[in-house]
């Protein structure tokens, strides 16, 4: 199970995802939406979004739902 390294939250493969899309594909350590959001100064909703327009796209960071 992995954590976020910032709270300790417990984290979805998407958060996982996009810490490799934002951050680096090599990262080991990974940031829940809410620290993500903080770190990039918008909001979890707007990286929600973000997730399913990757998705879409057919990124493979990203399962199909």
């Amino acid at each position: 199970m992995n954590r976020c390294k910032k709270c300790g939250a417990e984290l979805t493969g998407d958060e996982i995802g996009l810490t490799k899309k934002l951050i680096g594909k090599g990262e080991k350590e990974y940031l829940c939406l809410h620290c993500l959001a903080n770190l990039f100064e918008c909001n979890a909703e707007l990286l929600k979004e973000k997730i399913e327009q990757y998705r879409a796209s057919g990124c493979l960071l990203f399962a199909q739902k």
